[in-house]
């Protein structure tokens, strides 16, 4: 009778073999303790059970892996919405129309109101010298700011507006006593129907002027003057 015995079954008799001979003069915990080691070894030779552990480990491995992923993921998605919900909360949101007065001059020599509806704008006082320098849209008035002016810049602080205009506000301007007013306080009652402005100090690229054509004081702050606006 030929009997066929593998390569690893020969391996784990010897394994075994070995093993019980050392265990011949151990203690009875002792041995149960290298039954176990022999038990481990023959597992190890016939590849019992190893698969299933590896398999076992690996699923493990990707269920933990995946965990993190997912926890990354919502705190991705958390921190994203945290910030999208901040800036709208902080984001200036610019009114959806805003009226606005402004003053242009009659052939009298006096301010007339004239209203304007503005769009859109966060900054209703630079969007409202910007529209009168674009001048009057009733025919029967006239533009204060000379033409080919420029808003610079323009600052509100404590009560004061401080307006930046270009050269040609002082260039272009045509003069006479009666025109510097009506060009001086068209933007200072312009801009004085805002709460936050009392005064206007007015600029030339960036520098106080003395006065506009030499019959106003300019290097100081000016106020509001409501008698020369024409009443309705």
């Amino acid at each position: 009778m030929n009997i066929k015995v593998s390569g690893k079954k020969i391996l784990a008799g010897v394994g075994i073999l070995l093993l019980l001979g050392l265990t011949a003069g151990c203690s009875a915990s002792e041995k149960i303790s290298w039954e176990r080691l022999a038990q481990t070894h023959e597992d190890l030779v016939f590849g019992r059970n190893l698969r299933s552990d590896e398999a076992a480990n690996t699923s493990t491995a990707a269920t933990v892996v995946e965990e993190e992923q997912a926890d990354l993921a919502q705190d991705t998605v958390d921190r994203t919405g945290i910030k999208a919900e901040q800036k709208e909360k902080t984001a200036p949101k610019a009114p959806a129309k805003v009226k606005v007065t402004l003053y242009f001059a009659n052939a009298d020599g006096e301010l007339v109101a004239e209203e304007r509806t503005l769009a859109g704008v966060t900054g209703v006082a630079r969007a409202t010298i910007v529209e009168m320098i674009k001048g009057p849209q009733d025919k029967k008035l006239s533009r204060t700011i000379p033409d080919g002016t420029r808003l610079i810049d323009i600052d509100v602080h404590d009560g004061l507006a401080t307006v930046n205009f270009s050269r040609e506000f002082v260039d272009n301007h045509g003069g006479g006593s009666s025109g510097e007013l009506v060009t001086v306080y068209s933007v200072v009652d312009t801009l004085a129907q805002y709460p936050t402005v009392k005064k206007v100090q007015f600029l030339v690229e960036g520098q106080r002027v003395e006065t506009l054509a030499g019959h106003m004081d300019l290097a100081n702050p000016v106020e509001r003057n409501t008698d020369i606006i024409k009443e309705k």
